[in-house]
């Protein structure tokens, strides 16, 4: 079985992303710097409307596919808050057309990954074999496919990887 082809994220918009990024940083810093981890996922989640992103963390045991039980769900979230505005002032998807509000859901979903490429880029979930044991996703609660096309774009092909999109992935057996 061949893997499937990977799908372009639509594009980010720059300003978005660098505000997302601001505040992520700071976040996944604060995670650092009060818990030793070990950490296995690092999750920027939205809602079905794509409201404003909260950091997930997960950590590497048992429970690391368990996003919303977390005791790091919604971590840092104080450095994250200041999106609200931003993605208010963005509208609402449903007083847009099913086009128009397509495009955003999509443009702010890319925006998240953008952010967290920029902030792996940096180094900030680790180097080779560290960065290895780290899952970076973009999701929405409740998730969907979209979780899994992310997911193979924000990480090399590993492992983790794999069980994530076996165990937890909300695709069909044909994606996988």
């Amino acid at each position: 079985m061949t893997a499937p082809e990977l799908s372009a994220a639509p594009a980010p918009d720059p300003a978005l992303t660098a505000e997302i990024v601001r505040g992520t940083r700071l976040a996944v810093q604060q995670l650092h710097d009060e818990h030793p981890g070990p950490f296995c996922v690092y999750a920027l989640a939205t809602s079905g409307e794509a409201l404003r992103p909260y950091l997930i963390v997960t950590p590497d045991d048992a429970t690391r596919w368990d996003l919303p039980d977390s005791p790091f769900a919604v971590y840092g979230d104080e450095h994250l808050a200041g999106l609200e505005e931003l993605f208010t002032a963005r509208g609402d998807l449903f007083d847009m057309s099913a086009e128009q509000a397509q495009a955003e859901y999509d443009l702010r979903l890319a925006s998240m990954e953008a952010a967290l490429r920029a902030l792996d880029a940096d180094g900030l979930f680790g180097a080779g074999d560290a960065r290895a044991d780290v899952l970076l996703l973009v999701t929405t609660m409740p998730p969907d496919e979209t979780g899994a096309e992310s997911a193979r774009r924000l990480n090399p092909a590993s492992p983790l990887l794999a069980a994530w999109l076996d165990e937890a992935a909300e695709v069909g057996s044909a994606e996988r």
